[in-house]
């Protein structure tokens, strides 16, 4: 299941394959954290999207961004506002074709003054 979600780019399920098919032009490379996890990520229209795979199946089981910048970020907010469900100022709720939800959650990193969304299943 490829969960497209308009600007979101949260991909969520999605192999390394299948992202180097949707986006031919950017360079996927695997990379991995300090705890093993392998990752990779691609600059996009508001920002760096950083898709986590699963150990076990090779799929992306989150998915972050970081807004290039406060347009960006108030650009990406007010997508959301009109496309998907608000649970919160700092949250909405996507209802995907096929009965998938995807769960988007915007968080601020104090300590390295930066806006971070969170696409979780």
């Amino acid at each position: 299941m490829l969960p497209f979600t308009g600007k979101t780019q949260a991909h969520l399920g999605s192999s390394l394959v299948d992202l180097k098919a949707m986006y031919p032009d950017k360079n996927f490379k695997i990379e991995y954290a300090n705890d093993g996890t392998s990752y990779t990520a691609a600059d996009h229209l508001y920002g760096t999207f950083v898709y986590y795979f699963d150990k076990e199946t090779g799929l992306t089981k989150y998915c972050i961004q970081i807004p290039d910048n406060m347009p960006a970020l108030n650009a990406q907010v007010e997508a959301y506002n009109n496309k998907y469900v608000i649970v919160s100022e700092t949250s909405w709720r996507a209802y995907l074709e096929g009965g998938g939800i995807l769960k988007i959650n915007l968080s601020y990193d104090d300590e390295n003054d930066i806006y971070i969304f969170y696409y979780t299943n």
